[in-house]
């Protein structure tokens, strides 16, 4: 499966935070907790941690106001 690239352009830096912020909440927490692997991979490539990385992790559920 090849991912898809779009690209949006917004009118100001606050209407593309809203939609990036969107876009977060409308991921699964699968998906988050992937991102965050990736991401702590490229930081991390020997598979080491910092010495201070705190080792728990919480999440919460969203439900919309």
């Amino acid at each position: 499966m090849t991912p898809k690239t779009t690209f949006k352009t917004f009118d100001s830096f606050s209407d593309a935070d809203d939609a990036t912020r969107r876009e977060y909440w409308m991921m699964t927490m699968e998906q988050r907790m992937t991102i965050l692997e990736q991401l702590r991979m490229q930081a991390y490539p020997d598979g080491q941690t910092a010495p201070r990385l705190q080792r728990v992790l919480e999440s919460v559920t969203y439900s919309p106001r």
